[in-house]
Parts: C-alpha cells; structure tokens; sequence
C-alpha cells in the first residue's frame, strides 16, 4: 500500500488513465506490472492458505482480487481524485489494511483456520 500511495507513482497513474485513448499500451503496460501482479501474487499465497486449510475459497484469484481491492481502492480513489494532499498517513494505512484484513477473513477464513489467522 506505502508503494502505490506514493505521490510519484499516483501521478503516474493519473497521466497514464488520462492518455488512455492515446497510448492504450502504455495503461496495459501498467496494469500488468502493478495490479495485475499484485493480485497473482496474493492468489498464490492464498492458495497455499487454502491447502493448508486456513482459508476456504473456490477462487484463490478472486479472493486476492477481493483483498487488493478492499486494502486499496478508497485510499487509492481518494488520492487520485483529491491529490497527494489526501495519501492518508502510515498509521491510517495500516488501520485501513487491518479493517480491510478483518473483513476479509470473516468472509474468507475456514472455520477451522479463524483462530490461526487472527
């Protein structure tokens, strides 16, 4: 989150969705390599908790989709339509994630595995 909350890297997605239209490989470029890897990322971790029995989920790869965006999208939102004013500060970051993470497991967390992941 402290990585896409960063002035220069939200400026960069600003430009990048206002150009678009324009250079459409460019945004794709982007997606790849920042959501689109985040999410894989989170999918094989999630996975792994699957087999292991702590999480229960029929789609590693929705539900790390479901847990990037619940971590980022109002922060992110708010930045990029507010500016670099409204980047929230460590401390409301990490209280976000925390809410975001406790509404996460109570939607993903098996029942056996709760305990273990909170």
């Amino acid at each position: 989150m402290r990585i896409v909350m960063t002035p220069r890297l939200l400026r960069l997605r600003r430009l990048v969705i206002g150009e678009v239209s324009r250079f459409p490989e460019l945004a794709q470029a982007l997606f790849e390599n920042g959501p689109q890897r985040s999410i894989q990322s989170l999918a094989i971790v999630i996975s792994k908790l699957v087999q292991r029995g702590l999480l229960s989920t029929p789609s590693p790869a929705v539900a790390a989709t479901t847990l990037n965006w619940l971590v980022l999208a109002a922060l992110v939102n708010e930045a990029m339509l507010l500016g670099d004013e409204a980047i929230p500060t460590t401390t409301a970051m990490r209280a976000h994630a925390a809410e975001a993470t406790r509404v996460f497991l109570t939607a993903y967390a098996s029942d056996t595995g709760l305990d273990d992941l909170r």
